[in-house]
């Protein structure tokens, strides 16, 4: 079956929207790269929330103030994933590859001038390109400034359903103590995932200020 052609506009288009995490080698490559953030704020958030999780169990079975307690742990983890949403993006402003940078004209020319590149697919192009990469730093520092902009798009987008799921778990704690038997649960699960995503957040900013 003879593969749809595809104009120099299409192309770049495709080198460009399909970040490497996207591919099947960049998958691999980008889970083994951020693999160890992920565990250690897995365990931060599961021994975290387990122990929260039993706390407010033996608040409630003493008749303590499980609303007010609730409520003073989420105004606290929406105040940290504001500060450390600010601190992370400040020190990514200032990271060297964050800036706009022009289509290299190395990349321009290849894909002008090469009829292959219609009928490659998505790995064959990146790693076209990053061959490309390894001899024109040009090349290098654009495809360094997207791979900046996909991390701060993604850790944002993490960062985005924390604040979501604290701001639920502030507003459960009007009504969780007085169900017949509040549900904790819900309460622990947002717990965890906010600490993950805090962790997460705060390691990626360790890397990006040792790196710069």
């Amino acid at each position: 079956m003879q593969k749809k052609s595809r104009n120099t506009t299409d192309t770049l288009k495709r080198v460009f929207r399909i970040p490497e995490a996207q591919t099947r080698g960049g998958k691999v490559r980008a889970f083994v790269g951020k693999g160890k953030y992920i565990v250690i704020s897995v365990l931060f958030a599961a021994v975290l929330a387990a122990a929260f999780d039993r706390n407010l169990n033996r608040l409630y079975e003493v008749g303590g103030d499980l609303p007010s307690a609730v409520e003073g742990v989420f105004s606290i983890l929406i105040g940290i994933i504001f500060a450390v949403i600010g601190v992370y993006l400040v020190v990514y402003v200032l990271h060297p590859h964050f800036g706009r940078k022009p289509l290299p004209i190395s990349i321009v020319k290849f894909i002008e001038n090469s009829e292959a590149v219609e009928n490659m697919d998505g790995d064959e192009i990146l790693e076209a390109v990053n061959n490309l990469a390894s001899k024109d730093e040009e090349v290098r520092l654009y495809l360094d400034s997207v791979a900046v902009k996909t991390d701060i798009a993604v850790t944002l987008g993490a960062s985005l359903i924390a604040f979501f799921l604290g701001m639920y778990g502030y507003m459960l704690s009007y009504t969780i103590g007085y169900e017949g038997e509040p549900n904790i649960l819900p309460v622990s699960i947002c717990f965890a995932y906010i600490i993950f995503s805090v962790v997460y957040t705060i390691l990626k900013t360790m890397k990006v200020v040792w790196d710069v």
